[in-house]
């Protein structure tokens, strides 16, 4: 995994903090300018997902979900920015864009890889296997594809991957930069909204059915699981999400006395489905990779449309000061704590203790 980012994955965007209006519940908190109400609870129910699935993953053992959710916040954020920038120049600067993403993205990240490396060196062992491969993979954001290339494993792995999670890292950082430049081509020669969004919403269907063709149960998911290619969905949701809702005509209709009726339902629906499958899906399950990726980031569609225009009890839960003090941590709190948790694994002496998450790390120390 994380997100992501999020502005960019799980990167909080920065701006100062409105001041609260007169008559707001002590445990509600006024987003930031430009920011969307709510976004930052939801990204904080993403990470207790990851978080979960890697320290008591039989607690939720499709907590790996959590990071299709941040998908779908990025790839709806990201979008919306570019439009907005599009609508007020006319046009992308994608050097100033990609200058903005590295900012956001490439100092944390430089720290968890420097301090971790450092760590890695000082307890040695298994910590050590593949860390070169590993650290040019967490620096150039194709952590995904070496893995892949290597024959590493997600799943099944025999010795601890230090930077695991990264591989999230990268197919968002690849998503940045590419998406600008096939945004602006969507835009050019799709004639409407109904037409840009069913084009994205395409690609992400050709994403979720090459998935389900290369997928093989029984056999190590890895590749389908970390290919950019085969895990395009949530990403292509979230865009095409953005694309509607800067669209006047679609804009109003979230504001529509028909969708406040259907609202409500509609998330909680979603919200229902999420949650099941996070707490029933798994790594190894045929379903997972034949579908429920793609129904999780469905869900999150769902549940980011109801976050916007009109206020609704949706809105306000997820604005609650505690889940959005954990959203804007979000992406700090997933690049440290894989890392963290392997590193402490392998330098606690200890009896065979459970697995925890993908690479079957333990951590426990007695």
């Amino acid at each position: 995994m994380q997100g992501a980012s999020t502005e960019a994955l799980l990167a909080a965007p920065t701006g100062t903090r409105r001041p609260r209006r007169r008559g707001r519940g002590p445990r509600d908190v006024d987003p930031r300018p430009g920011q969307i109400p709510g976004l930052d609870g939801l990204r904080a129910l993403a990470i207790i997902a990851v978080l979960a699935f890697h320290f008591v993953p039989a607690a939720l053992p499709g907590g790996f979900l959590g990071v299709d959710v941040f998908f779908v916040v990025s790839g709806f954020l990201i979008t919306t920015l570019l439009l907005r920038e599009i609508d007020a120049r006319g046009r992308v600067d994608l050097l100033s864009f990609w200058r903005r993403r590295a900012r956001r993205l490439v100092p944390p990240l430089l720290a968890v890889v420097v301090v971790s490396v450092v760590a890695a060196r000082l307890v040695g062992g298994d910590l050590l296997v593949g860390i070169v491969r590993q650290t040019a993979g967490a620096l150039t954001f194709t952590s995904n594809w070496l893995e892949i290339a290597a024959g590493a494993s997600y799943f099944q792995s025999t010795s601890p991957i230090l930077f695991v999670n990264f591989w999230s890292l990268a197919v968002e950082e690849q998503f940045y930069l590419l998406w600008p430049l096939t945004l602006v081509v969507v835009l050019a020669f799709a004639p409407s909204t109904r037409a840009r969004v069913g084009a994205v919403a395409a690609a992400g269907l050709a994403s979720t059915l090459l998935m389900a063709a290369l997928f093989t149960p029984g056999s190590d998911a890895t590749r389908v699981y970390y290919g950019t290619d085969t895990h395009l969905v949530g990403l292509m949701g979230g865009a095409a999400l953005a694309l509607a809702w800067a669209d006047p005509t679609h804009r109003a209709g979230l504001r529509s006395r028909s969708w406040r009726r259907v609202r409500g339902p509609a998330v909680l629906a979603a919200l229902l489905t999420l949650a099941a499958l996070v707490r029933w899906s798994s790594e190894d399950s045929a379903l997972t990779f034949r579908g429920g990726i793609a129904l999780a980031s469905l869900a999150t569609v769902v549940l980011i449309a109801g976050l916007l225009e009109a206020p609704s009890p949706w809105r306000r839960a997820m604005s609650l000061r505690p889940l959005v003090w954990l959203g804007r941590r979000s992406y700090g709190i997933y690049l440290w704590h894989w890392p963290v948790l392997v590193i402490a694994g392998a330098s606690c002496p200890m009896p065979p203790a459970p697995s925890v998450g993908p690479a079957s790390s333990s951590v426990r120390c007695s």
